[in-house]
């Protein structure tokens, strides 16, 4: 992989929205930031992160291309495993490194399912906790007095960015 030659110290570009598209229909079909920014023509990652603090509409823009790209992404798996021309350990590695970042990048689609099986004849008190937002705990366990109660887990409500 070659990369850029390093850019002179200086004021950021401006947001310029031709190569804001440009980046946006990369992260769409699956490319990385970092890749996307390592091609000629392109602003630094520093500067794409900046445009997206100071602009709302790419920033909205770019997170739905993100996650449109965690598609692409899937189906790239589909490609590498149907590929013959790689061995078995190869596939396993590429494949299991895009599904982790997938399950990162996209949880709600590609995330683990997680399930809480109680043994005692009632369930479990657990508080979930999404964002910032907290629900109630429904029943106590069987037998344990409310300050025994189980720790919350906490799982994030938030798109992680790639």
């Amino acid at each position: 992989m070659s990369f850029k030659p390093s850019r002179k110290v200086g004021t950021p570009p401006k947001y310029d929205e031709a190569l804001g598209d440009e980046i946006c229909e990369r992260l769409a079909m699956g490319q990385t930031l970092s890749s996307i920014c390592n091609l000629e023509g392109m602003p630094n990652y520093s500067t794409v992160w900046r445009w997206e603090c100071s602009n709302e509409e790419f920033r909205n823009k770019s997170h739905l291309s993100r996650k449109i790209g965690t598609h692409a992404i899937a189906d790239d798996c589909i490609r590498i495993a149907d590929d013959p021309m790689l061995d078995a350990q190869e596939k396993r590695v590429r494949i299991d490194t895009r599904i982790r970042l997938l399950g990162k990048w996209n949880a709600r689609q590609y995330g683990d399912k997680i399930e809480i099986e109680s043994t005692q004849a009632k369930p479990l008190n657990v508080t979930f906790t999404i964002g910032d937002r907290s629900a109630e705990p429904i029943e106590l366990i069987q037998g344990r007095e409310p300050e025994e109660r189980l720790p919350q887990i906490e799982a994030s409500d938030q798109p992680d960015s790639h």
